[in-house]
């Protein structure tokens, strides 16, 4: 590892296009997938043993971004690095803003290889490295769009695998969105956290009749009921219900958090490194948050354990985190990550290696093929 005096060079950066087969079809209100259509990045430095791996993970939807955009995107941010200090963490985040106004899920993937390489050189696991603690962290597990006759039995199954907060994903009719509400309710029984996702699925009216109609299922919160520009709505609708608003889809960047506190529109915020642009912008989203007294959910998109992991470390090192979702690796057939988060009965076990202590496995990488710049 460098010494204290010594400078670090990026050399090379790898960009891999990282498919991730699924159990089955996850659907939300706005689109359904397979595979989790992922992208890796890995920073090379003068260090040989020392480099970072980040992961991108674009929900078209939600992102604008499909893995082909990460990539062709990907290809035009690396020669941006090359040569640079991986370290100054800060000024290469503004010249990915500049140079790309957008496209954070691409931007994301980046951000965690600088701040994998820069907590390995400290010799410290990232949540450390951002000043956080091993705080105890309990993830849900999401119910994705499906049958209602079949949500009950769905999630009495989550139950079994030890989880204790469940999220459903809603936003079809109103009528299977109760009916799928119900079942699970009666199939749980009172005693198990509930939350809700529409995914931006409703105008303000049906948002105020169906959210009116769910508080009687006890729900933990409701995320982005409305579009993500209807910042007024999210206000009106909040003043509607007993059920909690989370911004999700409305909140991208440290301004989009400004606003959303300006105008009042949501007592929580969901932090996603994909919407982020990565660990940087995100702690300053974290940092309006605490300001405000808004307490924060850390959630996730498709990721593998490495970019779970990488959220993890951001939880715990986010004081306004209350609330985890970091649950996408149970939807995935394979694992292709060593080491990382562990979870067991719905508790996040973090690694303690310098770091985020989580990479692709040798042979996943043989598989993949690699750009390289």
């Amino acid at each position: 590892m460098p010494n204290a005096t010594s400078t670090l060079t990026i050399i090379g950066i790898d960009i891999y296009p990282f498919d991730i087969p699924m159990h089955k079809p996850f659907t939300i209100a706005t689109m359904s997938t397979s595979v989790s259509p992922n992208m890796l990045v890995r920073i090379r430095t003068d260090e040989p043993d020392l480099y970072g791996w980040g992961e991108a993970s674009p929900l078209h939807s939600i992102t604008g971004e499909t893995q082909a955009i990460c990539i062709s995107a990907a290809r035009e941010i690396a020669p941006l690095m090359i040569g640079k200090n991986p370290l100054e963490i800060a000024s290469l985040s503004l010249q990915m803003d500049r140079f790309l106004p957008r496209n954070t899920t691409t931007k994301s993937a980046f951000d965690i290889a600088l701040y994998d390489i820069a907590a390995k050189a400290a010799g410290l696991p990232l949540y450390r490295f951002l000043g956080g603690s091993n705080v105890p962290m309990e993830t849900d597990m999401t119910i994705g769009i499906g049958d209602p006759s079949a949500a009950g039995a769905e999630a009495l199954s989550l139950l079994e695998m030890g989880f204790r907060t469940i999220k459903v994903k809603l936003g079809t009719t109103g009528k299977e969105d109760y009916a799928r509400l119900h079942n699970i309710r009666q199939a749980v029984g009172p005693d198990i956290q509930l939350r809700i996702d529409a995914n931006q699925a409703w105008d303000r009216s049906a948002a105020i009749l169906a959210l009116r109609a769910f508080e009687q299922f006890d729900i933990q919160f409701c995320e982005q009921p409305l579009r993500a520009f209807d910042v007024a709505g999210l206000a009106e609708v909040g003043r509607t219900t007993s059920i909690p608003i989370m911004a999700d889809e409305a909140l991208f960047s440290p301004a989009d958090a400004i606003r959303l506190c300006a105008e009042n529109a949501a007592p929580y915020f969901n932090i996603k490194l994909a919407k982020s642009g990565g660990i940087h912008p995100a702690l300053q989203i974290s940092a309006i948050a605490q300001a405000t007294n808004r307490p924060c959910m850390v959630g996730c998109m498709l990721e593998s354990r490495l970019g779970l992991t990488a959220s993890a470390h951001l939880a715990a090192a986010c004081p306004m985190a209350r609330y985890y979702d970091i649950d996408s690796c149970f939807e995935h057939s394979v694992d292709l990550i060593q080491g990382g988060i562990q979870i067991q009965n719905g508790m996040i076990t973090l690694p303690d290696e310098p770091g985020i202590g989580a990479e692709p496995t040798a042979e996943a990488l043989t598989n993949l093929t690699r750009v390289e710049i």
